[in-house]
Formats: C-alpha cells, sequence, structure tokens
C-alpha cells in the first residue's frame, strides 16, 4: 500500500509540473515570437524529467510598422546584450537615441559588420535582411542557425542563449524576412486549454487516491490498535 502511494504522489508531481508548463505556454500566447515548452517525464521522484521547447513557426501578423520584420524561414536574430550574444525571433525592433536598430530592451541588433544604424527616414527592409534608408542600404541584418536547437535555452524577455560551440552557429543564407510583420506565439490556446483541465483532473483524480488510501491506512492501525 505504500509503494501504491509512492506511485500516486509520483503521479501527482508529474501533473502539476505538467500543469505550471501548460499554464506558463498560456500566459505566453500574447508573447511575440514566442515558442512553447513540452515536459516530458521518466521519473519525478529521481528528477529524472525534462524540458523541450518547440521551435516550430508561430503566424505572423501584419503591423505595418517599418522597424518590424518577422522571419519565414529557420533562424534568429542575433542581439548585443551586457551578458553577451543572445538569440530571438522577436523582430518587433525600434530605434534608440544615437539611432541605432535596438530590441525592445534596448539591444542592439547586430548586423553582418556589427550594430546598424539608421539615420534618415523612408526605412525599408528587404527579404534577405538589407536595411534600405532612403534607397541606400546601410547594413544586413543577421540571421544565424544552429546545428543543435536543443543547446539554445531560452532566458527571457524572447531571448535565447547557446550553450553549444561556436562551431555549431551556422550563418542563414536563404532567409526571408517580412517588413511590417511581427511572429506570433506558436502557442494553440485551444489545444494547450484542453491539456491543462486533462492534467488537473488526473492531479485531482490521483490526490483523492491519496486521501482514500490515507484513511484506510488509519482504520487499519487503529483496528489493529483495538484487537491488541
Amino acid at each position: 500500500m505504500i509503494s501504491g502511494i509512492y506511485k500516486l504522489v509520483d503521479g501527482s508531481l508529474v501533473q502539476k509540473v505538467r500543469f505550471d508548463t501548460i499554464a506558463n505556454n498560456v500566459a505566453n500566447i500574447s508573447t511575440n515570437a514566442f515558442k512553447k515548452d513540452i515536459i516530458s517525464f521518466h521519473q519525478i521522484l529521481s528528477m529524472k524529467n525534462s524540458s523541450t521547447t518547440d521551435f516550430s513557426p508561430g503566424p505572423i501578423r501584419h503591423t505595418g510598422n517599418e522597424l518590424d520584420v518577422a522571419l519565414e524561414s529557420p533562424g534568429f536574430f542575433k542581439i548585443q546584450t551586457p551578458r553577451g550574444i543572445r538569440y530571438t525571433r522577436d523582430g518587433a525592433f525600434r530605434l534608440d537615441a544615437d539611432r541605432t536598430l535596438v530590441t525592445q530592451n534596448g539591444d542592439p541588433v547586430l548586423g553582418q559588420n556589427g550594430p546598424i544604424t539608421i539615420n534618415g527616414g523612408n526605412v525599408t527592409v528587404e527579404p534577405d535582411g538589407r536595411v534600405v534608408v532612403e534607397n541606400e542600404p546601410v547594413g544586413t541584418i543577421s540571421v544565424v542557425d544552429f546545428r543543435n536547437l536543443d543547446l539554445l535555452k531560452k532566458e527571457g524577455s524572447s531571448y535565447y542563449v547557446f550553450q553549444g560551440e561556436e562551431r555549431d552557429i551556422l550563418i542563414t543564407e536563404n532567409i526571408n524576412v517580412q517588413n511590417g510583420y511581427i511572429e506570433q506565439s506558436n502557442v494553440k490556446p485551444t489545444g494547450e486549454m484542453v491539456k491543462m483541465v486533462m492534467s488537473l483532473r488526473v492531479f485531482e483524480s490521483a490526490q483523492k487516491a491519496i486521501q482514500f488510501i490515507d484513511e484506510i491506512t488509519g482504520k487499519m492501525v487503529n483496528e489493529v490498535g483495538i484487537l491488541q
């Protein structure tokens, strides 16, 4: 009976972690280019569980903003941050006080030759990533990809840090940048809500079973005590 409780506790922990992961996915439905997480389990009580990120592309939404860009091809924008190089698919860019192209966090978007400065109006971004200001190219947004996406870890603020070797970072040549668009989250609300309800029900069932076993165990102990 004790082993049965252990299995039920294990199942409860599985559902709690799964529920929390799904809840985080749902909370980021409106986050630009957010990629949902998927939890897989081996044995929770021995901490054998893993989280993977679903890097499938999300739908793109038209904004009309001349500095917004969406990738309709594999790859990530390369960003310079105080913590080092980071990567993102969130192309909601803007200009800082020095007219450098930056993310919403204020970090420079790297071009093939470093940060991109935009002096002038009438800005367009070509499908190959070239930034054109008043019909003159001023730089090309750097887009890279990775041999193993499993080594790309979320850091927050739509940023990823790559935990692999430099040689595993690939320069993406055949890119497709859509100017005036933003990539949306790849979370599908209906599917995630169904998973959330199912996870909650399984968790509740496991809790009721644990309570039932606890009550039966208590009766057995008390009855044995009376008989003695």
